[in-house]
């Protein structure tokens, strides 16, 4: 009887640890940063995301556990030859993520060797179409013909690129003199064609300056004009209305004091005086006599 408990206690212990390895195995809890890769019976079944699941025991298994987090390349400098046969080094930062596990893990054995196998490719071709000066200045542009390439395998792949950039470029020691020649040359010529413009401008602001100062100028003498011809017909209207009393008073009393002003000369010995001027004020004198 107690042999037979006791079986009987090692097939229940053997039967609850076997339920215990069970729900083990069919409960799985996958990190947000990974997909797991599930395969029933050495195939392909399912991807787990982020998240409780719930797989068939000793029937399915997780194979591979796949970080989808966003991978950096290693930045090694890439060799090649521009369309004008200069030998270049070009840096990249590729930056990407798993969109899709099961083609990476079932599509290609070593990924990293395959983007950076098809980057080499890529551009090799795309600086090969491009002179040294267009590689500096054009660096978007090769990025994104390079980022245009590498997509093509990414979805292949299960990869997305989110990040392409052309860091750096590297010539050899001659190429990079010449390139510093080249540039001083610019520089002259950029501060010549400068200056240059700077004094052409000038000249063109001090002649504008002078012909605004003649045009006030003609304005000034035109307004001085009119204002003289003015006075001349008003003169000449009021004389026509008979008014040439008062312009004859005013014409003596300009005389009478051009004589005051002479006589007050230290030089001034004998004065001059208009005959018609003495009559005047003769006349004058004897009206204010007669007056008296």
């Amino acid at each position: 009887m107690e042999s037979t408990l006791s079986s009987s206690t090692v097939v229940y212990l053997v039967f609850l640890v076997l339920i215990v390895v069970a729900l083990k195995l069919a409960i799985q809890i996958v990190p947000q940063s990974e997909n797991w890769i599930v395969e029933r019976l050495g195939r392909y079944n399912r991807k787990l995301d982020a998240g409780l699941h719930i797989i068939i025991p000793f029937f399915e298994k997780i194979q591979h556990k796949v970080p989808i987090l966003e991978t950096q390349l290693p930045p090694d400098p890439i060799k090649a030859i521009t369309h004008d046969n200069v030998e270049i080094y070009v840096h990249l930062a590729i930056l990407y993520r798993i969109v899709d596990a099961s083609k990476t893990k079932y599509r290609i054995e070593d990924l990293a060797l395959g983007i950076k196998t098809v980057i080499n490719g890529t551009v090799r071709s795309v600086i090969g179409k491009t002179e040294l000066d267009g590689v500096q200045s054009n660096r978007r542009h090769i990025a994104e013909e390079i980022e245009s390439e590498l997509q093509n395998v990414a979805d292949e792949w299960g990869i997305k690129l989110t990040r392409v950039e052309v860091t750096e470029i590297d010539v050899d020691d001659t190429t990079r003199e010449a390139m510093q020649i080249q540039l001083n040359a610019e520089r002259r010529r950029r501060g010549t064609v400068t200056q240059a413009e700077g004094e052409k401008q000038a000249a063109q602001l001090q002649a504008e300056a002078r012909l605004y100062a003649a045009q006030k100028d003609a304005e000034a003498k035109k307004i001085s004009a009119d204002a003289e011809a003015y006075a001349v017909s008003t003169v000449a209207k009021a004389i026509t209305e008979g008014g040439g009393s008062a312009v004859e008073f005013e014409i003596k009393k300009i005389q009478a004091s051009a004589i005051q002003e002479l006589s007050k000369g230290s030089n001034s010995k004998i004065v001059l005086v208009p005959s018609d001027v003495l009559s005047s004020l003769s006349g004058t004198i004897g009206k204010i006599a007669s007056k008296i």
